[in-house]
């Protein structure tokens, strides 16, 4: 077997450029999940193929590297869910969330455009994207209620006979 030795020096500019790329991976996994839910193995390819796509000309090598970083992603995202393949990411390339926020805002201006009034938009967009949530919840809490005493009530005359 043909074993490719990594030397200090590779991982320092591999964990560079995954710390360069990452924010854009996060942050179309951050839109995708808003709409959507927990990812699909499809979404989770396009988000890293987006993010990869920042990424310039490299060689062969260093996307193969690349493309085993996302994999081993995928794997904590499925077993672990999204915090721990975060966590993952953070402890094996050394940035912490708050800098990896940080990168996502900084990067991509018109995500959330420079300034307070851009940060201040986005926090009422995602106010109100809450609170729609907490209806929906609240609506299926409802139903959920109504069939479970259905459900009950049915029991009830079925021991009552």
């Amino acid at each position: 077997m043909n074993r490719h030795t990594i030397t200090e020096q590779d991982m320092a500019e591999e964990a560079a450029l995954i710390q360069a790329i990452y924010p854009i991976f996060i942050e179309e996994i951050d839109r995708i999940e808003a709409a959507r839910g927990k990812l699909s193995d499809f979404q989770l390819m396009r988000a890293a193929a987006r993010s990869k796509d920042a990424m310039g000309s490299l060689s062969w090598e260093r996307r193969q590297t690349v493309n085993a970083i996302f994999e081993t992603y995928f794997e904590k995202y499925r077993q672990y869910g999204r915090k721990g393949a975060d966590d993952w990411i953070v402890l094996t390339f050394g940035s912490s969330r708050k800098a990896i926020v940080q990168r996502v805002y900084g990067h991509n201006k018109g995500y959330l455009g420079s300034g307070e009034t851009s940060v201040g938009s986005r926090i009422e967009e995602l106010s109100r994207l809450l609170l729609e949530k907490e209806a929906e919840l609240l609506w299926i809490h409802r139903e959920l209620n109504l069939l479970q005493g259905l459900v009950a009530s049915d029991r009830q005359q079925e021991d009552d006979e």
